[in-house]
């Protein structure tokens, strides 16, 4: 009976390991997915800077955007908890400071939609961070981000403008991170994903950023 004991312990010892590590791939994953979308914004800012001398500065110009983060985007829900986990904040200081003053009025969110498409597929999340940007046109900073990662196509800026760009980015250790972003006049945005592709997330991208992107006015 004691060997029983012994052995149906040893069965529920080895159950309880593989829930933690579960557990800690999902939160793994998610900060992958934080440092890929720094990687990313940081990349285009700092090499944005370095192509300044042949970027159209844009001088005596107000800002005439702001960006905001709603707690709605359609089927999308900010998600705080995950923002949390993910850091946001700290993502923020560093692309202010990566940007060389470029980049002003940062602001992140991390976006669920629960049900999934059309309650078929898994969870989608998006990560988006983005802010006013000045010093930089939008043709040098969709450039930059083109240069600095191999693949990047252009996508459309909608409605609202500007440049866009979109790429995979490849990712050693956990496949890919479909990035995509957008620049206009005065304002900067990325978002990224690692449950969506470029086209999927090129989609995404034309309906959230009217939601962010507000009139300064």
């Amino acid at each position: 009976m004691r060997e029983r004991r012994t052995s149906a312990g040893g069965r529920q010892g080895s159950r309880k390991p593989r829930g933690r590590a579960g557990r800690s791939g999902g939160k793994a994953g998610r900060r992958r997915l934080v440092l890929w979308l720094w990687t990313g914004v940081a990349a285009v800012l700092v090499a944005a800077v370095a192509v300044g001398a042949t970027a159209v500065l844009l001088r005596g110009r107000g800002l005439t955007h702001t960006l905001v983060v709603p707690s709605k985007l359609g089927s999308y829900v900010r998600r705080p908890s995950l923002e949390k986990q993910m850091d946001a904040k700290q993502l923020q200081q560093q692309v202010i400071a990566k940007s060389a003053g470029q980049a002003s009025h940062v602001v992140s969110a991390v976006y669920e939609n629960s049900a999934g498409v059309f309650g078929k597929q898994p969870p989608q999340i998006i990560l988006f961070i983005g802010g006013n940007l000045t010093g930089i046109s939008p043709s040098g900073f969709i450039t930059s981000f083109t240069s600095q990662f191999k693949g990047a196509v252009s996508a459309s800026a909608g409605t609202l403008g500007g440049r866009a760009a979109c790429v995979n980015a490849q990712n050693s250790t956990n496949g890919t991170v479909a990035l995509c972003t957008w620049a206009d006049g005065d304002t900067f945005g990325v978002v990224a994903s690692q449950t969506m592709g470029t086209s999927q997330l090129a989609a995404q991208m034309l309906i959230i950023r009217p939601g962010v992107e507000r009139s300064a006015r």
